[in-house]
């Protein structure tokens, strides 16, 4: 039993690197360190154990999808869909991403020390996704549940469609369809300042607006 699994070399393939990491975590193998610079797709995906990830180097499309309980940290940046419909975990980017942060996510926290892409948080169900950064537009279209946090400037349309939960954005922002713009509340400002304080993020709690739906079943009139 190894108890730590260097996979290094870019001249793996997403399969051979997956692979590796399934049999490490039968064999026990709690922490697993990923080096490689290919913008490789799907690494690290469906993991249900709790385990950790730590990538280095620049990546694809998809890492951590279907996320159930590991810690992922990449050091770089990634592709679309980061931690697409995770359920439990963390996943933390120390650089920034593209298109699709989070999408479908339905617990668990998503953290990008960096900017990303359109529709952040779509379909959120329930995760927390803090973009400590700019993003673009379509941010948390049509979100039911959980928290999307941004301390830059969020594009057009930010929460269009959104049914529930709660969109909070530090800089500039337009808001979209059933989305309103409301005061934060006590409750507000000390999740904001957890959170904060648990990732180590340098923003001013005050600074922030809350974005809201309007209406619970927007598409009835």
């Amino acid at each position: 039993m190894k108890t730590e699994l260097v996979i290094s070399g870019d001249n793996l393939s997403t399969r051979k690197i997956n692979k590796m990491i399934k049999e490490g975590l039968k064999d026990n193998t709690r922490k697993f360190i990923i080096e490689n610079d290919k913008r490789l797709d799907s690494l690290a995906v469906g993991i249900r154990e709790e385990a950790e990830f730590i990538l280095k180097g620049e990546f694809g499309d998809f890492i951590g999808a279907l996320n159930d309980g590991a810690k992922i940290k990449v050091i770089g940046n990634t592709g679309r869909y980061l931690g697409d419909n995770m359920t439990a975990g963390e996943i933390i980017v120390e650089g920034s991403t593209e298109d699709g942060v989070g999408f479908g996510t339905y617990n668990g926290t998503i953290v990008i020390h960096g900017d990303a892409g359109n529709g952040v948080g779509q379909l959120n169900k329930g995760g927390t996704i803090i973009i400590d950064g700019d993003i673009k537009d379509l941010a948390g279209l049509y979100m039911l549940s959980g928290d999307i946090i941004v301390t830059g400037d969020a594009g057009k349309d930010t929460g269009d469609w959104i049914i529930g939960g709660n969109i909070y954005v530090a800089g500039d922002f337009e808001t979209g369809t059933n989305a309103k713009v409301s005061s934060l509340e006590k409750e507000d400002t000390l999740k904001l300042s957890k959170l904060f304080y648990d990732y180590g993020i340098e923003a001013e709690v005050e600074e922030f607006k809350k974005i809201q739906r309007k209406k619970l079943r927007p598409f009835y009139g």
